[in-house]
């Protein structure tokens, strides 16, 4: 079984922002964590890591770019797993120039390029025996009413139940093993082959009708303002000056204010 990457576990290289390539890349740190062999194979050179001064509209258009170059145009076999990250859900401060108005509008952003990305792959060839899985990293960007641990879970597929919400206690555990057994390979672990089902949330009635991304309110993001990195007048120093992910006095001023 093939796959392809798209920004996960990418390693960065030492080096000055001034460098032609950083356009594409992200952030880059002085720390490296080579990727294994497998994964470096296999993942996409042109798509920017971590960077919350790279707007994901970014991102989504160099996934569908390449998706269509490699896949429909030139007709290679389509990996049977592709990982995507879209980053911007993490949150950055305010930038009004940039389009960025509030804390919400990076919100906005990831949720614009995750529709438009849902929309492209609906409307290819593969949608048929397509299952799309959208989750986050951690719950940090708004906490559950319930209880802090909770995150999305979206399986988005012709198989997969519409307007439906299921209540199985799931996990990435379940997650990985729908993966496998949808793929036909063994559980890695015995997390996987313990953790829950999600079958619930399929049909074996499916629906092909693909999706439409409804257009943002440029009252929170506007993706005009939006600058990708190609872009003549996109502002390098905002990149540089990028606020620091996870900046222990930004956490305790937020605990404070709560």
């Amino acid at each position: 079984k093939e796959f392809y990457n798209f920004g996960f576990g990418v390693e960065f290289d030492a080096g000055s922002f001034a460098d032609s390539t950083f356009k594409y890349g992200g952030v880059r740190y002085l720390v490296n964590y080579p990727l294994p062999g497998p994964l470096y194979d296999r993942t996409s050179r042109m798509f920017p890591t971590f960077n919350m001064a790279i707007p994901d509209q970014f991102r989504a258009d160099i996934f569908i770019k390449e998706i269509k170059e490699k896949y429909l145009d030139k007709k290679m076999e389509l990996p049977s797993v592709l990982t995507l990250q879209l980053l911007n859900d993490h949150g950055a401060g305010e930038r009004l120039n940039a389009g960025f108005g509030f804390h919400q509008s990076y919100m906005a952003d990831n949720d614009l390029a995750l529709g438009r990305v849902v929309e492209f792959l609906s409307h290819t060839e593969y949608w048929k025996n397509m299952l799309i899985v959208v989750t986050e990293d951690d719950a940090q960007g708004g906490r559950d009413h319930i209880d802090a641990h909770r995150s999305i879970l979206m399986l988005i597929s012709p198989y997969a139940k519409r307007n439906a919400v299921d209540h199985t206690h799931a996990s990435f555990g379940s997650i990985f093993k729908t993966f496998w057994k949808i793929l036909r390979i063994p559980s890695l672990n015995q997390f996987d082959e313990g953790a829950s089902s999600l079958q619930s949330c399929f049909t074996n009635q499916p629906d092909f009708t693909p999706y439409n991304a409804l257009p943002v309110d440029k009252r929170i993001f506007d993706p005009v303002k939006a600058l990708t990195p190609l872009h003549e007048k996109f502002d390098w120093e905002a990149v540089i000056q990028s606020p620091k992910l996870d900046d222990p006095e930004e956490m305790k001023k937020d605990m404070d204010e709560d």
